[in-house]
């Protein structure tokens, strides 16, 4: 929350968090999602079996709080084929896959109604599925490219710690610890490159999402249940 939109309005605070796996979850941990932050609702973006993520399922319902489960696919041996040299230019590949973008608009229905804030969406690390769903709904809220690229290099400082842990972890499989060194930044330009290739080919976020199957309706949704007058 916080930033403001073109037409002076501004992103309400605490509505919306953003945030890595919560696989590791203990119980004061679940206490601040419930008590600090008043959380109604978790989208989990991650992909797997539920098997996976039970121990999350079963912290959140314990707690009295909603669980979403939307997987966006994953696309890394593709990826991992293709001579990509930021994370903007996977972005775009990645959206170019309806199955993904149907995903990305999935989560944004569920955002949009107001009977689940405050809520946290997340994936794994915070900044690839997580980051590049804020960017949608805070480019749907009408806020600054500039403060969207700042929202999403946030996650930045964090990364060492989380590559340095993942590493550490026996069980992290080869095709994660042989990732290209780019794939663990969160660099401005990365979201630059992606936000004015989105604007250069389909004139905005908007005009892609609705072009991709979202109704106008979700936009003012989002609109109505995330802006306040200053």
């Amino acid at each position: 929350g916080g930033y403001y939109t073109r037409e002076s309005y501004m992103v309400s605070w605490r509505k919306l968090f953003r945030s890595g796996d919560l696989g590791n979850m203990m119980g004061n941990d679940l206490t601040r999602l419930r008590d600090e932050l008043n959380l109604t609702s978790v989208v989990n973006l991650r992909r797997g079996r539920e098997l996976e993520y039970q121990h999350e399922i079963n912290l959140l319902n314990d707690a009295g709080i909603k669980y979403f489960s939307v997987p966006f696919l994953t696309y890394r041996q593709e990826e991992l084929n293709r001579d990509f040299s930021n994370m903007g230019e996977v972005y775009l590949f990645r959206i170019g896959h309806m199955e993904y973008v149907k995903k990305i608009i999935e989560a944004m229905y569920i955002i949009a109604e107001p009977a689940n804030h405050p809520l946290l969406f997340h994936c794994g690390v915070g900044k690839d599925r997580s980051g590049l769903l804020a960017a949608f709904v805070l480019s749907v809220l009408n806020v600054a490219n500039v403060d969207i690229i700042k929202d999403y290099s946030l996650s930045a400082p964090y990364m060492k710690d989380v590559v340095t842990r993942l590493m550490s972890e026996p069980g992290t499989p080869d095709d994660i610890r042989n990732l290209p060194a780019y794939t663990w930044e969160a660099a401005p330009e990365s979201m630059e490159l992606f936000l004015s290739t989105i604007k250069r080919k389909y004139g905005s976020v908007q005009q892609y999402l609705v072009e991709q199957g979202a109704e106008p309706a979700l936009i003012n949704r989002l609109k109505k249940n995330l802006l306040q007058s200053q």
